[in-house]
């Protein structure tokens, strides 16, 4: 049950890197194919990272009073409302960069306390380094695939992959709670 756990929070935690990389190369140019100018794309853009930058001060005054499976629900809720409300909504393209730039700020929290909370802080260092390889890498072909996305088939669909596989992982962090619950109720007994 370990390696499902592990298995499913790698595949959750790979997906978001994929997603994070292939949008922050690529948010521009979705935003002047939406109609932006270059000037209001950039200036659109530059609110995700107060957004991440408010979105952790709020995890860090309210996060020790809930488990870490609630900041990651949070995060992969937040950037996938982000990315739809991108998708459905092109006219109101703040509301959904700052929703994914607030869901992005605390994935990177979140990516850090859930594996020590789950596994526990024996063996960390390693766990951790087999959990980064492959968003690592995902992250380093993810920007290559969103040009070959964008190249094929356009700007929208493009948005829409990265929605869909952002919905994807709102339903893998649910599995997740499941697992770890079934996980915490087996060991109680």
């Amino acid at each position: 049950r370990r390696f499902a756990v592990f298995a499913l929070l790698a595949a959750i935690l790979t997906s978001g890197s994929m997603i994070a990389a292939m949008y922050s190369v690529h948010i521009i140019t979705i935003l002047q194919a939406n109609g932006l100018t270059l000037a209001a794309a950039v200036g659109l853009g530059a609110l995700v990272g107060p957004s991440q930058v408010g979105a952790r001060i709020v995890e860090r005054l309210a996060g020790t009073r809930h488990h870490p499976i609630w900041t990651l629900f949070a995060a992969s809720l937040l950037v996938a409302a982000g990315l739809v409300v991108l998708v459905l909504a092109p006219a109101v393209p703040a509301v959904a960069l700052i929703a994914y730039g607030a869901g992005n700020g605390i994935w990177s929290i979140a990516r850090g306390t859930l594996p020590l909370t789950v596994f526990g802080a024996s063996g960390y260092a390693v766990l951790m380094g087999r959990l980064a390889t492959p968003s690592l890498v995902a992250q380093a072909v993810s920007p290559s695939i969103g040009a070959l996305l964008m190249q094929a088939f356009g700007a929208s669909t493009t948005l829409s992959v990265l929605g869909a596989m952002a919905a994807c992982n709102v339903a893998g962090v649910g599995v997740l709670w499941i697992v770890l619950r079934s996980r915490a109720s087996a060991e109680a007994r």
